[in-house]
């Protein structure tokens, strides 16, 4: 039986609301006063409790269930003591994160969401966002028991809706868990790839993971002379200086940023540590009867770099190298032959290596193989850029792994021999996509039209469905509104005005624990200023009638409007109307909103021919 649960502690009360995933039966533990379930909870956690799933359960609920069930004489001051030491040092119970009565799984871990569970209802779109009612310090009294049970019951709901979404990437971690016999329930696809490289190289090597777990090659500095590979080879007075000037450059680790603008043809380009990317404006390119637009990707680049030039950490064996090409060739097999968990699963770890370069809290750790990777991914990119450009063919973007251009079709042949050439050289691999359009606000913020209709979006062209659950919550309504009239030539304002959900037009703040929310508004029968504290998450959206929305600083008395200018409405809890326009939403705001971004885009129009 699966069990999705949550608890809420306090000095002298203890309640925890188990829901079952199939039958939908709900069963609550309380211990207050006269009221002690402990027994009966033990006896469900030994007889029902074979899976049970929660949000950061891992750091916090299991290891209370933990304890109760192991302790005969728990009380609610000990479990309130565990739990604010659990709190204040997530290391200070191992004892109790491990060797659990149960099977379990943290949401949080698995989604890699590094927020609260309030944010994420926001984006599941859930009706009530309700912080923690009642401060944790307090002791409860019997006239808030009920106010805690629906908090409790409503967080546990928000988790199994949550749950569910996550079902397909749950049922991905069970078959990898099957196949490589390694403990990936909870993980992340970071938190994945750790485990399973881990076994890996243990097995290469014949080491225990705690031989290597703690190695690591730090560097004060590194000289790029170093970094830059041999065969980085430009032909352009302006990329040859840049060229040179980057072998001088030194990497302090106390100055750890390397950014320079590069100009080069009609296009400037930004290198960092991160990865390449163009300084786009907005602009609209559309392919017609005479030109195409072409996204060439590298497919996997990174591994690739690494496995070209034989890239380790310096503390590392040469069987590290050995064993990750051995991944990749496993991969590709995999991907051919159909096999899609293990293909995703060893595509995961061999897109992870490189971020754990840079990781100094990892045994991957060493910033000489990291730069190496990026630094030189950065320069093959432009050198395909160069002989492009001075091939007569417009660049008009680049990002990390991909550039793209304008492709008169009667030079075609010549832009695929210039990219053959190129794959030759630095033994990549191109991956082409065709647009019929190409509509963006900058780098980060774009749509493009493939020719089979469906698209790639990035930035403010995503949905609500399509963004991560991670990404913040801000009026969806533009995105969809900015679709609607690039890709359907619909008007925005006929739009807008006649969508009807309202909470595509909210945005979801949450403070911390220095600031305060308030909401400051006149009272319409006394016509006083009324200021009313609010919790810490908030959810609104700008109305013709209301109030203002502050962030409020009580240590320097400082005030930052969330809104400056307009009147919003706060809806923590949502609020049915027969009509949309009960509702009194500013149309005028949003509509803006949206012209802001068209502008941007329209008014630096590029027309092909």
């Amino acid at each position: 039986m699966i069990h999705i649960y949550d608890i809420e502690t306090y000095i002298n009360y203890f309640g925890v609301i188990f829901k079952n995933v199939e039958t939908k039966q709900i069963k609550e533990f309380i211990v207050y006063k006269d009221r002690n379930d402990f027994t009966e909870l033990r006896r469900f956690i030994l007889f029902e409790a074979e899976w049970l799933v929660g949000y950061n359960n891992f750091y916090f609920d299991n290891q209370l269930l933990n304890y109760i069930y192991h302790s005969d004489d728990a009380t609610t001051e000990s479990v309130y003591e565990i739990a604010h030491r659990i709190v204040d040092s997530k290391d200070a119970f191992w004892e109790w994160k491990y060797q659990l009565p149960f099977k379990s799984i943290d949401l949080m871990k698995i989604g890699n969401l590094q927020k609260s569970l309030k944010l994420v209802a926001v984006n599941l779109k859930w009706p009530k966002i309700q912080d923690l009612p009642i401060p944790w310090n307090s002791a409860i009294t019997e006239d808030q028991l009920e106010l805690l049970h629906t908090y409790n019951l409503n967080d546990v709901e928000i988790t199994e809706v949550l749950y569910n979404k996550l079902l397909p990437e749950i049922q991905v971690r069970k078959e990898i868990q099957e196949l490589y016999n390694v403990p990936v329930i909870s993980e992340s696809d970071s938190g994945m790839a750790n485990r399973l490289m881990e076994k890996f190289y243990s097995e290469a090597t014949g080491l225990d993971k705690q031989d290597f777990r703690q190695l690591r090659t730090d560097r004060t500095l590194v000289y790029f002379n170093s970094v830059v590979f041999d065969d980085i080879i430009f032909f352009s007075t302006t990329l040859r200086t840049v060229l040179k000037e980057l072998k001088q450059h030194v990497y302090y680790k106390t100055q750890k940023f390397f950014n320079k603008i590069v100009t080069y043809g009609d296009t400037k380009y930004q290198l960092g540590i991160g990865g390449i990317h163009s300084i786009d404006k907005g602009a609209i390119f559309e392919a017609d009867e005479n030109t195409e637009i072409i996204d060439a990707d590298i497919a996997s680049m990174y591994p690739t770099i690494i496995i070209n030039n034989r890239l380790k950490p310096q503390h590392l064996d040469r069987k590290f190298i050995d064993k990750y090409k051995e991944i990749r060739d496993k991969r590709i097999e995999a991907k051919i032959q159909g096999r899609k968990t293990e293909s995703d699963a060893l595509k995961i770890v061999l897109n992870s290596v490189y971020g754990k370069f840079r990781n100094e809290n990892h045994w991957l750790y060493d910033p000489l193989t990291a730069l190496q990777v990026t630094i030189n991914g950065q320069l093959y990119i432009l050198m395909l850029i160069e002989e492009l450009t001075r091939a007569g063919f417009q660049v008009i973007s680049a990002n990390t792994d991909g550039i793209i251009t304008i492709v008169p079709k009667n030079s075609k042949d010549k832009y695929d021999r210039i990219c053959e050439e190129w794959c030759r050289y630095t033994n990549f691999e191109l991956e082409f996509t065709k647009y019929t359009k190409y509509i963006r606000r900058d780098v980060n913020n774009y749509i493009a039209v493939k020719e089979n209709g469906s698209t790639k979006e990035k930035g403010e062209f995503l949905l609500p469905d399509d963004k991560s659950l991670m990404q913040g919550y801000d009026k969806p309504v533009v995105s969809m509104a900015l679709r609607k009239y690039f890709l359907e030539n619909k008007n925005i304002v006929d739009f807008i005005k006649n969508h009807d959900d309202i909470y595509d037009f909210c945005t979801a703040k949450k403070t911390d624990k220095k600031f305060q929310n308030e909401y400051h508004y006149i009272d319409t029968d006394t016509g006083e200023l009324v200021v009313e504290q609010l919790q810490k998450s908030v959810r609104f959206y700008v109305s013709t009638r209301g109030g203002a929305l502050y962030k409020y600083n009580p240590e320097n008395d400082t005030y930052i409007n969330y809104c400056a200018g307009k009147t919003v409405k706060v809806f923590n809890d949502y609020v049915g109307h027969p009509s949309m326009k009960d509702y009194g939403i500013n149309y005028g705001f949003y509509i803006a909103e949206t012209m802001k971004i068209i502008n941007l885009i329209e008014d630096k129009q590029l027309k092909l021919f």
